[in-house]
């Protein structure tokens, strides 16, 4: 039975790693290897039976016997075959089977069928085949066949993954094998590989590897599995159409939407789960942007892929015009060949699989876009509205303009575009004719409606130029725009465009299109009669009239025309009178006025004279025009202008001539009747008219009015051509009857539909009675909007008279007598018709005048200058009769007070209402007539509450019901209020002093208000006066440019001067207004007038007036809260010494600096000042500090500064925590803000003078830098041991702090803890006396004392200190670093880091060793150096010596134990040889040889490690014991020649007898077990490279506590690498290390 895998317990099968291949490959390999005849042959080479003495087959017994031997050979063959030969047959027949694959497919989800769905896989390394093969060649035999999974693949001869494959059954040759089946990817990179070729190749191998079972008759063979599988590649895909390409809308983050329907045809078997993939599009180089499509699952054949992504935008113009050549060709049906590139492809949608999309990004596909035939993209072209412009050099080529030629077009995409450029090469036709003309147009400017499907452009002036050899044809083309309605002829050619899209502005060329269009014709322009608008006679000759005729004539058409000069033939009643020449002419579209010249003779027939007489007396006629051969010299237009006839009525001459007449009443007509008369004759031609004589009679109604007979032939009337002449003035005798003028002007108000009832009411007061007159009372209410004169020239303007006319009229040379009458000629009025009014009415005026009351409400004076000024009057007339009236003042008023005249005014007219009087406001002139007394005046109005004006004139003018009466007198008196001497009516809102004034002093602003209480305003050029202060005047103060005073009113004044320079008293007298203001007190001051200005200057009336002002409690205003002049306080340096007190300091600062802000502009420079002033911190009161008077320097922006030294910083005794505090902040930090208030007396140095600024407040916040715990840090410059007591190490040091503030403190002795950071241990502390830190780096000397409680600390710090270790430490300060109690708080916040560097002196200078081999054994001295300076005595020595052989690396030599009978001291800077100390030499065997090789080496080098117990300082000094080491110490080896030669001949032995030494591990042996001690312990690396660690022992530093001392034991020197020497805690240096652990 075949072997199956096993199964896990949830039924799930296991997946095969390739490293288990090989348990398939080998199975059953010894029986793969033997041959058919080892196996089967040679197991039946017997030898035959010998030949029977007789022929066999003679005999029955052969018979039998081969029957039976047949049977057998039979059976055994058989059996051969199934149990021997069958594993090697179906080996066989798998060798040439054949598998072919029909189908793979590849995805990476789970099969619904597949328990394996369950687990979570890796998909970069593991995915699903499906896969359907077929099996070939299988042989005759029907078999299973269950495969040994998994099955290696390998591609290229390399192993690529596993599959797992089904059982299978062949039979009759052949079988099917159908798996669905995880592969597991051997290697992705080299996956990758293979699926690249996959993709590009045409074809590629597989090959399978493994082991299968094949069972047939009722057998199972083992056999190997290794076929090659040739399956086809996707070879690059090369057969990719585009089905659709859509580009539907524009895309949201810019571009073109794009969707392109694609095929491609895969020609391999396998397929692809590829989910979503991502293409680059292209076109010759540019990328065009990227699609994707979704869901895609790659199979063999055609693949339909819809790809959605986005033409992206193009911003360099040669790739745009690579994608308008693409886009070109996409339209005119060209292909063009664009590619694809891979980006990208995730199976799930989202995430992609390394190995499938490397390979994906290999793919390029070569795509053909195009289509078949040229997209239809115009649809149908609307010419518009054309222009022609037909010339007689050109016939054949007429030029055209068509402003609006809309094009239907309709693009099958959704993108927006606008077109905006486009050009044509355009072909005209008909069907059945074809082509005869063409158009060729350039780029133009388009606008596009893509909504629409509208592309509207403008041809101008393009050519139609007729082909060659088509004039006919074109002659049939101008004919039937001539006379069709509309003509339809076909238009095409190819169009480009410059279009605007999303991607970039690109060019569209080869659109072709052919499409009908039609224009409408001019149906020979008789669409609509044509009207002969007028006829103008322009000259004459003694044969013709010259005649100018416009006429109104319709273009139907769709074109305008201009055909130049066209002749037709002027016809009346057939018969031709002239001819009518139309030049230029140009014919519109729709209605157009045409002008045409004619010759007209009327004398050539009755027809003619008739219709010139018809035609003046303004009757129509009928006429015709008619084309005829010649009418036009363009060939092209010729026949068409020929056949034209046109019929029209030729109207009358319409106007009048009369067209009106004048009639003007003289002064003296009412005395003599002659009045004068115009006559207005309008000439409608251009022609000129000349009349000689004039007879008329003029009536109206029948009522005579005059008569004219007048001969002008001495002075012809002449009337120029198209205008109206009004001729000479002519008499007439008018019937001037008073009686009859009433009843002509009744009549015409009648006959005007006027109201009679004023007339009638002035008529009955005149004493008139005509008819149709009423007799009525004048009453107010009657004449209200009545004017009399107005009435008159309405009666009169109805006025029209008939006149009977004869005279002589001349036209050019055209002679003839005209007679005619014309009624109803229209009589104009004017004005001088009221001449006949004036007799009523004049006594009526008088009185109302001398009724009426004159009052002002307000005057305002302006402009002023020595003899007159401008003013500006507001009052009212009252009381003034029942008519409106105008009174006007055509000579000056005089103004008189106190019976003098004081000037004339200038009054304008005033219009008053009935029963009402009049309200106005005007302006005008006032002349002085008397300055002195004018100046008089001024000072009376402005210092009393009113004063009284009488004003009068004569040849007062009062125009009333519209007629103007004069000689009118008027005399009236008016009391009006004054000034009263501006008392409490001045107030100073605010003031400022922004700057010195040129002219000396301070310059002074002030806006003020100043109530005017009279009636009189004053608007100045300028206004001075002066300001003064108990008596003393402060300086002069003027306004700002204007001064207006207004009346009965507050006007704001803005004025500016200057506090002038003052000594003394005066100068006092200042300062005390400054202190008022700085106390925020108002200070009162007097005002006085000194001179006031007009536009030219100072006005000496108006300053005599000034003069007298003195205005008293004028008040300047301070503030509302003293102003706050000092609002900073810095000390940028400052010295305190706190040894002579401690809660007050002695204080200094060179530069102290207070800003003053001044509520003035002005420079206040302070020169002297002292404070008082209290510090605080946090709200509390801490100290006192009064600077006395000190000089100081003020900036230009008023920063102050002074010095001061040696003043007591007084520390209030109920504050002294709250100091200690500030200076505890001072200290840590490295800034402290505390309060500063108090008073300041200062000495302001000003232009007017030095004022004194006493008790000047001030309450500010100042910050000082601190000293920010000295930055943290200290450095040891240098350090000595100079000395040692019983308990500590004196250490003589100089340091270096840095103050990063600007204070300078004196502190005096100053004590610090020392800390070794290490151990965070305190090893001593550090002296500084007379302390003084001033800013910046304080070098200073301390001493050291080194001592702790942590003995080891302290060790490693002396023994880091003699072997030039640098040892970080931290310095710290405590309560008890200084006696001062001001400082303890302080100097207890300092914490610096600092370190110290030890001496790189060693201290064994070299070693001198005698040395014996017979026996073993040595002694040896040392040279000791003190590089101190003090001495240290030696009281024993613990060491471990070691050397370096060529065999073992690093061994032990010997050791020392000894205590020194007789100390050994070393004085500082002496060398010392020691006595002889006893070594025992190490017998160890792995380290013999080395030593007696060491032993006869030539200037040997030794490491010492060792413990000594030293005295530093002398006999009194600190006891301590010091472990030191030291590499490479000179020796020198002294040994006696026996020994050497010994050694020479007895080096085996003695070897042999070390041999038979214990082990090292015997306790009984120290050297031994120093031994063992060092190899289990790591030390640092021989100068050769060899661990130390196996050989070199070392002494452990002797630890002690307070009880007792630890015996000393061997440990492994320190490493010396790179990162313990490069931290801050080793104490490793040069291959040193020591410690030291002082006795107690």
């Amino acid at each position: 039975m075949a072997t199956h895998a096993p199964e896990f317990h949830d039924g799930r099968m296991p997946f095969a790693s390739a490293a288990d291949d090989s348990q398939y490959l080998d199975r059953g390999s010894s029986n793969s290897s033997r041959s058919v005849e080892e196996g089967v042959m040679e197991e039946y080479a017997e030898k035959p039976p010998p030949p029977p003495k007789r022929r066999f087959y003679k005999q029955k017994k052969y018979w039998i016997i081969c029957s039976i031997i047949t049977v057998l050979i039979v059976v055994v063959v058989v059996l051969l075959i199934i149990f021997v030969f069958f594993p090697m047959i179906a080996q066989s027949i798998m060798n040439h089977a054949g598998i072919g694959v029909e189908e793979a497919n590849i995805s990476f989800s789970p099969p619904e069928d597949n328990l394996a769905r369950r687990q979570e896989i890796d998909k970069e390394r593991t995915f699903y085949m499906s896969m359907t093969s077929k099996l070939s060649n299988t042989g005759p035999f029907s078999a299973d066949i269950e495969f040994h999974n998994p099955i290696n693949v390998y591609y290229n001869d390399t192993l690529i993954g596993t599959i797992t494959l089904p059982r299978t059954h062949i039979s009759g040759g052949k079988g099917t094998l159908k798996a669905v089946t995880p592969f597991l990817i051997e290697d992705p990179a080299y996956f990758t590989e293979f699926t690249k070729d996959l993709l590009a190749q045409e074809s590629f191998a597989w090959r399978l590897k493994g082991k299968l079972d094949i069972s047939a008759l009722s057998r199972t063979a083992t056999i190997d599995l290794d076929k090659e599988i040739h399956l086809q590649g996707m070879n690059s895909f090369p057969e990719v159409k585009i089905t659709s390409f859509q580009l539907p809308a524009n895309a949201p983050e810019g571009g073109i939407s794009v969707e392109l329907g694609t095929v491609l045809t895969s020609p391999s078997p396998i397929g692809f789960q590829l989910g979503t993939i991502a293409l680059d599009v292209g076109y010759d180089g540019v990328r065009l942007g990227l699609v994707k499509a979704e869901g895609v699952n790659l199979h063999k054949g055609e693949n339909e892929l819809m790809l959605k992504g986005t033409l992206v935008p193009q911003t360099n113009e040669q790739d745009l015009e690579k994608v308008s050549v693409l886009f070109s060709n996409y339209v005119a049906g060209n292909m063009s060949q664009t590619s694809a590139t891979g980006v990208s492809c995730a199976p799930d949608g989202t995430n992609p699989i390394g190995w499938l999309s490397d390979a994906f990004t290999t793919v390029r596909l070569n795509v053909g876009l195009g289509l078949e035939e040229p997209l239809s993209i115009i649809k149908a072209v609307s010419m518009g509205y054309l222009d022609l412009v037909f010339d007689a050099n050109a016939p054949y080529a007429p030029v055209t303009s068509a402003p609006a030629v809309v094009a239907d077009f309709s693009i099958p995409f959704g993108f927006s575009l606008n077109i905006s450029e486009v050009s044509q090469e355009l072909k005209l036709g008909t069907n059945s004719s074809g082509e005869f003309a063409s158009i060729s147009v350039p780029y133009v400017p388009s606008q596009s409606d893509q909504a629409a499907g509208k592309l509207q452009f403008a041809m101008s002036n393009v050519s139609i130029t007729a082909l060659t050899g088509k004039e006919s044809l074109f002659n049939d083309f101008t004919y039937a725009l001539t006379a069709s309605d509309l003509y339809s002829f076909q238009v095409g050619g190819k169009a480009s465009t410059k279009t605007s899209t999303p991607i970039g502005n690109i060019t569209l060329s080869g659109i072709t299109f052919e499409v009908p269009t039609s224009l409408h014709g001019l149906q020979f322009l008789n669409s609509a009669p044509t009207v002969v608008n007028s006829v103008d006679v322009i000259g004459g000759t003694p044969e013709n009239l010259l005649l100018a005729i416009n006429v109104t004539m319709e273009n139907p058409s769709d074109f305008s025309i201009f055909t130049g000069d066209v002749t037709f033939a002027f016809l009346a009643s057939g018969e031709q009178l002239g001819n009518v020449i139309l030049t230029g002419l140009k014919l519109q579209r729709g209605t157009n006025i045409v002008g045409a010249s004619s010759t007209f003779n009327p004398k050539v027939s009755s027809v003619g004279q008739n219709l010139l007489s018809t035609f003046v007396m303004g009757q129509n006629n009928d006429v015709s025009i008619a084309g005829f051969d010649g009418s036009t010299p363009i060939a092209s237009l010729a026949g068409g202008l020929g056949a034209i006839s046109i019929s029209t009525t030729l109207p009358g001459l319409q106007s009048k001539l009369i067209q009106g007449s004048k009639l003007t009443v003289n002064e003296d007509s009412p005395q003599n009747g002659i009045v004068s008369v115009q006559v207005s004759i309008a000439n409608p031609f251009t022609a000129g008219l000349s009349i000689t004589k004039v007879l008329s009679a003029v009536t109206y109604k029948g009522m005579p009015i005059g008569n004219i007979d007048q001969d002008i032939s001495g002075s012809p009337f002449n009337i120029g051509g198209k205008s109206t002449g009004e001729s000479p003035m002519l008499n007439m005798q008018m019937n001037i009857d008073p009686a009859a003028v009433a009843l002509l002007l009744r009549t015409l108000a009648v006959e005007a539909s006027l109201d009679t009832g004023a007339l009638d009411a002035m008529l009955t007061l005149g004493g008139f009675s005509v008819a149709g007159q009423e007799q009525r009372a004048a009453d107010s209410n009657l004449f209200d909007g009545f004017n009399i004169s107005s009435y008159v020239m309405d009666a009169m303007k109805v006025l029209a008279a008939d006149l009977q006319l004869s005279s002589t009229l001349t036209i050019g040379e055209y002679v003839n007598d005209l007679a005619f009458s014309q009624d109803g000629v229209a009589v104009a009025t004017d004005g001088t018709v009221t001449r006949l009014i004036p007799i009523v009415g004049q006594p009526i005026v008088q009185q109302i005048v001398d009724g009426a009351q004159l009052g002002f409400e307000t005057i305002v004076l302006s402009s002023p200058s020595d003899m007159s000024f401008k003013v500006q009057m507001k009052g009212s007339i009252t009381n003034a009769g029942p008519m409106a009236a105008q009174i006007a003042f055509p000579e000056l008023l005089s103004v008189n007070w106190n019976g003098k005249e004081i000037g004339k005014v200038a009054m304008p007219t005033i219009t008053t209402a009935a029963n009402v009087g009049a309200q106005f406001d005007v302006s005008g002139d006032f002349t002085i007539s008397d300055a002195t007394l004018m100046g008089e005046f001024a000072g009376y109005m402005i210092n009393n509450e009113n004063f009284v004006w009488n004003i009068r004139t004569s040849g007062v003018a009062v125009t009333a019901l519209g007629f103007t009466f004069t000689g009118i007198s008027m005399d009236k008196f008016v009391t009006l209020d004054g000034c009263n001497g501006f008392r409490d009516a001045v107030l100073i809102n605010k003031f400022d002093l922004p700057s010195n004034h040129p002219d000396g002093g301070i310059m002074l602003n002030a806006d003020t208000s100043i109530n005017n209480p009279s009636q009189v305003g004053f608007s100045l050029s300028g206004a001075a006066f002066a300001t003064y202060y108990r008596d003393v005047e402060l300086g002069p103060l003027a306004s700002v440019g204007a001064a207006n005073f207004a009346p009965k009113a507050v006007s704001n004044i803005q004025m500016t001067g200057r506090l002038a320079p003052q000594e003394g008293a005066a100068l006092e007298a200042v300062t005390e207004v400054f202190r008022n203001f700085l106390s925020a007190k108002d200070t009162l001051l007097t005002v006085k007038g000194v001179s006031g200005s007009g536009p030219g200057g100072v006005v000496g009336w108006l300053t005599a007036g000034f003069k007298t002002i003195s205005i008293d409690n004028v008040l300047l205003p301070g503030p509302d809260t003293p102003p706050e002049l000092i609002t900073s306080v810095n000390m940028r340096n400052l010295q305190m010494d706190f040894t002579k007190d401690a809660y007050a300091p002695t204080t200094g600062s060179s530069q102290v600096e207070a800003q003053l802000q001044s509520p003035f502009g002005f420079p206040l420079g302070v020169s002297q000042l002292n404070m008082d002033v209290i510090a605080g911190l946090e709200g509390h009161d801490i100290a006192n500090l009064k600077v006395p008077d000190s000089p100081a320097t003020t900036s230009e922006t008023g920063l102050v500064t002074t010095q001061f030294s040696g003043v007591p910083f007084s520390v209030y005794k109920d504050a002294h925590p709250y100091f200690d505090a500030f200076v505890k902040v001072l200290t840590a930090t490295g800034n402290v803000s505390f309060e500063l208030s108090g008073t300041s007396n200062a000495v302001a140095q000003t232009a007017i003078g030095a004022i004194s600024l006493d008790g000047v407040t001030f309450d500010v916040v100042t910050s000082l830098a601190g000293f920010n715990n000295f930055g943290g840090k200290a450095d040891v410059l240098s350090l000595a041991v100079t000395g040692g007591t019983r308990d500590y190490i004196i250490v003589s040091t100089r340091i270096a702090m840095t103050n990063p503030s600007q204070i300078t403190i004196t502190v005096g002795d100053m004590i610090l803890d020392v800390y070794m950071n290490e151990f965070n241990a305190k090893v001593g502390d550090v002296t500084i006396k007379d302390a003084t830190i001033a800013p910046g780096t304080n070098e200073m000397d301390a001493e050291m004392h080194m001592y702790s409680d942590n003995h080891q600390a302290l060790g490693q710090l002396l023994s880091n200190y003699m072997t030039a270790a640098t040892v970080p430490l931290t310095v710290k300060g405590t309560e008890q670093s200084s006696d001062i109690a001001s400082l303890k708080g302080g100097l207890s916040t300092v914490n610096m880091q600092t370190s110290i560097t030890g001496m790189s002196d060693k201290l064994v200078v070299d070693a001198y060793v005698y040395a014996s081999l017979s026996p073993i054994s040595a002694t040896t001295s040392v040279t000791l150096y003190n590089p101190l300076q003090t001495s240290f005595t030696l009281l024993s020595v613990e060491a471990v010596v070691t050397a370096v052989g060529r065999r073992s690396g690093s061994f032990v030599v010997g050791t020392i134990e000894y205590t020194l009978p007789n100390p050994l001291t070393v004085e500082a800077g002496q060398h010392v040889v020691s006595d002889r100390w006893p070594v025992t030499v190490n017998l160890a065997i792995p380290t013999l040889s080395d030593l007696v090789e060491f032993l006869l080496t030539g200037n040997p080098k030794i490491n010492i490690t060792q413990n000594v117990t030293i005295l530093v300082g002398g006999s009194d000094g600190f006891l301590g014991a010091l472990y030191y080491y030291q590499h490479d110490v000179p020796t020198t080896i002294e040994m006696p020649l026996s020994d050497v030669a010994r050694s020479a001949a007895n080096t085996t032995s003695v070897l042999e007898s070390m041999s038979a030494l214990p082990p090292s591990s015997d306790a009984s042996s120290p050297a031994s077990s120093t031994v063992s001690t060092a190899v289990s312990s790591p030390t640092t690396d021989s100068d050769d490279g060899s661990s130390a660690s196996e050989s070199t022992p070392t002494p452990e530093p002797a630890e002690t506590d307070d009880d007792s001392s630890s015996p000393i034991t061997e440990t492994p020197e320190p490493e010396a690498t790179e990162s313990s020497s490069n931290d801050a805690s080793s104490s490793d240096t040069g291959g040193i290390a020591a410690w030291i652990w002082p006795f107690n």
